[in-house]
């Protein structure tokens, strides 16, 4: 085990703290255009990012390869969760969503939508949501619906109206 001094590892607190401040998984929120009253039962979504789709392996002389970057990927698929309310907003959200053609755009904000760093939209998303289990013993767990989303993301990062969304 390294044991290192202080005054060393001070160096790289100080280069890290200097980063700024490290992002929380949970600051974000998920609103579908339309539904935008529902963003505060959205519990989990994917965060998209720019990236190539893979890797394409080029032979080269002598038996050789090198790679070459494949096309950047804007098909994206994570897992969504969603809340589910007495009233049955997001069940009719599901069925109102299949009514206006299955596809929906949407915001991700990091942060709210009254004050974010930033926001990525998405297009074209439709979800497939898993038939959710109805427990009569539970008494513990709020009733959630997740699957997969899956859409596009080609880039879009609007930056936000606060420095300071907390």
């Amino acid at each position: 085990m390294t044991v290192s001094n202080a005054s060393y590892l001070k160096g790289f607190y100080d280069q890290t703290k200097a980063m700024g401040q490290k992002a929380v998984n949970s600051d974000f929120t998920f609103e579908i255009e339309g539904f935008e009253q529902n963003y505060l039962l959205a519990r989990q979504c994917p965060w998209p990012n720019v990236a190539t789709q893979g890797e394409i392996e080029v032979p080269t002389p002598m038996g050789a390869s090198a790679w070459e970057p494949q096309q950047v990927r804007v098909n994206h698929q994570g897992a969504v969760t969603f809340m589910e309310v007495t009233a049955g907003s997001i069940d009719q959200m599901l069925v109102d969503i299949i009514a206006n053609g299955g596809t929906f755009n949407a915001k991700i904000y990091e942060g709210t939508p009254e004050r974010y760093l930033r926001y990525k939209r998405i297009t074209d998303a439709f979800l497939q949501i898993d038939d959710p289990d109805r427990d009569w013993e539970n008494r513990s767990q709020v009733l959630v619906f997740s699957g997969t989303m899956f859409f596009h993301y080609f880039g879009e990062i609007v930056e936000g109206n606060s420095s300071d969304y907390r």
